[in-house]
């Protein structure tokens, strides 16, 4: 009875230690995972900042996969791990920035409702202007993707980014408690996006900063109810 006793014992030691060693062995390896992942994205990061400098400084057409992998520190392996090419660079820069201003637009637009703020095309106004003083803020990139210094193609994902704007612009619109014509968002969405590119482009900040207020101001005023 003793000796089955202690063999219990023994063979419930073992497997705890079995199961501690295991658990050990599946931290280290998470750990391992984890570390793997952090210097991946960190990689990642470091060559967009390098591309975005690069673009910037040279254009894209100018700017070698050489010369980016050089002032991220990486290798141009490490590029083609993360990225397709340059294009693929340019063009996540351009969906992060993108995405950036969008996102303060809407939270414009949130705090715009939350102060009681219910004209459609005011509470547009708002989210418009957060995305122009974004872009202005960024003016050299901004103006990096309205040079039409690009990869072939990127005149189609502009197109297509505007439209879906328009269509968010015009759904948001209709769901406003006075409805406001769909011709409307589309010309307030061309306006903005017309705006985004003069500022890029403007030299002086001054002259740019007061042609995005100016613009904003006339945006505010356009009639919004459908003509008969």
């Amino acid at each position: 009875m003793h000796g089955r006793r202690r063999g219990a014992v023994r063979r419930m030691t073992t497997e705890r230690a079995e199961a501690a060693n295991g658990a050990a062995a599946t931290t280290r390896t998470g750990g391992v995972a984890a570390r793997v992942s952090e210097r991946g994205a960190a990689t990642r990061s470091g060559l967009l900042a390098a591309a975005r400098e690069v673009f910037i400084c040279t254009g894209y057409a100018q700017a070698g996969v050489t010369d980016i992998v050089a002032k991220a520190g990486a290798s141009v392996g490490s590029l083609y791990h993360h990225f397709t090419g340059k294009a693929d660079l340019y063009l996540t820069l351009f969906e992060e920035f993108h995405a950036d201003q969008a996102e303060h637009a809407r939270t414009a637009v949130r705090a715009a409702r939350s102060a009681g703020l219910t004209d459609p095309k005011l509470i547009f106004v708002a989210g418009a202007r957060s995305y122009l003083d974004g872009c202005f803020e960024q003016r050299e990139l901004s103006r990096l993707f309205v040079s039409g210094d690009a990869p072939p193609g990127f005149d189609v994902v502009m197109r297509r980014r505007l439209r879906e704007w328009a269509d968010r612009n015009a759904e948001f619109f209709a769901r406003s408690p006075e409805p406001v014509d769909e011709a409307v968002s589309v010309v307030l969405t061309g306006a903005l996006m017309l705006a985004v590119a003069e500022v890029a482009l403007c030299e002086d900040a001054r002259r740019a900063r007061r042609l995005a207020d100016s613009v904003l101001e006339i945006m505010s005023r356009i009639e919004g109810r459908p003509a008969r």
